[in-house]
């Protein structure tokens, strides 16, 4: 599977906190990036879902999670559920 390229945009321009690193691809879909050694859980699955409510309210567009970290099942399920997928294989520019 090739990688998917990510530019890393200011978060405000989406009205996300400036701590929550925002990337987009070249078809203009939004990416929550989150590179943490810990396993992703429910209640960051959560709060990932209220990030992507935000992007998506002021960009009409999909949002996406690209991390490295592993994510418990729960929240995998979760995520798909609200129309968030995961993406493993990513390079920022």
């Amino acid at each position: 599977m090739k990688n998917i390229e990510l530019k890393l945009i200011e978060p405000i321009t989406v009205g996300v906190s400036n701590r929550i690193k925002i990337g987009v691809d070249i078809n203009n879909n939004y990416y929550i990036v989150k590179n943490v050694k810990s396993r992703i859980i429910m209640k960051d699955g959560k709060k990932i879902n209220e990030i992507a409510n935000t992007i998506t309210k002021q960009t009409k567009r999909n949002v996406f999670l690209a991390t490295t970290a592993p994510v418990c099942s729960k929240t995998t399920n979760y995520l798909n559920d609200k129309k968030i997928k995961i993406i493993y294989n990513y390079t920022i520019s």
